[in-house]
């Protein structure tokens, strides 16, 4: 379904209608063919899917009256906006959604407690490189908000379908590709790697997503990065 944004005309529209897709890159906005590929039934479409269905469950049959009423008062409390940035309204079950199936993905546990303080976590900055010659993505250490000294308190990457130069970054193909925690003990070293999802191109254009939950277990508003893949020097 795509967003549009009214003025004197059409200022703004985001996601797809019929056979067309809305984006906007540097360059202004982006029209391109909607290509639905076969449901190729992955394995990570099958665990989302599956987690997805058990989170539904979880709300109706798991959490209390008062933990649901506790999620409906965060999610009323708080400020959302969707990708036009216009402010909207969220229910406390897509509140509660929303930071456990990230949860789930990374392996952690349910969270049946909604946070304590309204709002969302703080963002971030990232920077890595993306290098031709190897598998990984190599981090450098996040500016911002995460804490990498702090118990609890997470980053969540993802990586797009590279995309090839002129394009101002990836947006079909995300997957989780790894995460990394604060640690008051033994705090993570940087740069750290992880796998890359894709293959790297010299010259592709790599996009990364991040998303940051606090000890709250608050979730932030997503971060993106992106770097031409270059060979290793």
């Amino acid at each position: 379904m795509a967003l549009i944004k009214l003025g004197g005309g059409v200022t703004d529209i985001r996601g797809a209608i019929g056979g067309s897709v809305f984006s906007r890159g540097k360059g202004g906005n982006i029209i391109r063919k909607n290509a639905k590929p076969i449901n190729p039934r992955s394995n990570l479409q099958e665990t989302r899917r599956g987690n997805a269905a058990y989170l539904s469950r979880y709300w109706s049959k798991t959490l209390t009256a008062a933990q649901r009423a506790d999620w409906r008062a965060y999610a009323d409390g708080s400020i959302w906006t969707n990708r036009l940035g216009e402010t909207i309204t969220i229910t406390g079950n897509a509140a509660f959604l929303r930071l456990n199936a990230l949860l789930l993905l990374i392996g952690e546990a349910v969270r049946a407690a909604a946070p304590t303080a309204m709002g969302h976590a703080g963002g971030i900055t990232i920077a890595f490189d993306a290098e031709t010659d190897t598998t990984n993505i190599e981090f450098e250490e996040p500016g911002g908000a995460w804490d990498k000294d702090l118990d609890d308190d997470w980053l969540i990457f993802f990586q797009p379908l590279p995309v090839e130069p002129g394009r101002a970054r990836g947006t079909r193909g995300y997957r989780y590709i790894g995460q990394v925690e604060g640690d008051s003990v033994a705090a993570p070293t940087f740069p750290l790697d992880i796998d890359a999802a894709y293959t790297m191109v010299e010259g592709q254009n790599v996009t990364i997503k991040a998303v940051h939950i606090d000890p709250d277990f608050r979730v932030s508003s997503p971060t993106f990065a992106t770097e031409a893949a270059a060979p290793s020097i």
